[in-house]
């Protein structure tokens, strides 16, 4: 009886593969005498583009765990012996002028109370009161360049410093000058010491807001809009009892003595303010 091996080998049609799998085949090319263009043309595509979804306008901004840091954040190394410096120099004042802070505080509100301390505290020369221009230049100064966010260290707050003590010095003189052009030197004498001693008192509130301003980076906005209120009050407080000693003391033309003292006090305001906001 034949096998299964005898019977395929009887097929006609079956051969064995007798091809190894090392074998190699040549390819032959046919010419077929057309181009091969003439039936396949090219076609120009476009180049594909990305399509814009209907979230590309209303991406929703990142929301951080953490605040951004600030540079500041970290305080500089010379900023606590600044303020160390800045309360100690306000302390000699005070000490050496035999100043008391109650009766300072009513010199701001009370004529009366302006002179008693003037003549006790013998402030009514200029050399004793110019050290107050100098430390409030001194802590605006610190104020300004927290609040810039420099990176330009200690030379770079002394030459604000230096800036804004320029800039007191001008506004001061300028006042002096037109008190003697309109003949008003006493009502210009006791309106500049006024001013000087509004600016001790907010020198004195603002030495102890430095270091919260400082060293309390998550009260740095807080702090911030409390030293603005402050200096605003100050000014409106000074800019009243201006009006006040204008009025009762000065003498003719004190309308237009009134006049360039808002100019030299509001100007110089508005351009700080309209420089920041830009």
């Amino acid at each position: 009886m034949p096998t299964a091996d005898t019977t395929i080998a009887l097929l006609p049609f079956f051969q064995w593969d007798t091809t190894t799998a090392d074998s190699v085949y040549e390819v032959h090319e046919v010419d077929l005498g057309i181009p091969l263009d003439s039936i396949f043309p090219a076609i120009d595509r476009p180049e594909p583009q990305m399509r814009q979804t209907l979230f590309t306008n209303h991406g929703m901004a990142v929301q951080h765990e953490q605040p951004i840091a600030r540079h500041n954040d970290a305080a500089p190394a010379w900023a606590f012996g600044l303020l160390i410096l800045l309360t100690v120099l306000t302390f000699v004042y005070y000490n050496s002028r035999k100043i008391r802070f109650s009766e300072l505080l009513k010199s701001t509100i009370d004529h009366h109370a302006t002179d008693r301390l003037v003549r006790s505290c013998n402030m009514g020369r200029p050399l004793t009161l110019a050290p107050i221009g100098f430390l409030l230049t001194a802590v605006l100064a610190v104020v300004g360049y927290h609040a810039a966010m420099t990176h330009t260290g200690p030379i770079g707050y002394l030459l604000l410093a230096a800036g804004l003590a320029v800039g007191y010095i001008l506004r001061n003189g300028v006042i002096r000058l037109l008190g003697n052009i309109f003949g008003n030197q006493d009502a210009v004498a006791s309106y500049t010491i006024s001013n000087y001693l509004y600016h001790l008192v907010l020198t004195t509130a603002l030495i102890p807001t430095l270091f919260l301003l400082i060293y309390m980076p998550w009260g740095n906005e807080i702090v911030l809009y409390i030293i603005v209120a402050l200096v605003a009050l100050s000014f409106i407080m000074r800019i009243s009892r201006g009006i006040k000693v204008f009025l009762t003391s000065s003498r003719d033309h004190s309308f237009y003595l009134f006049y360039y003292l808002c100019t030299v006090e509001i100007v110089p305001i508005l351009i700080l303010i309209k420089l920041f906001i830009e």
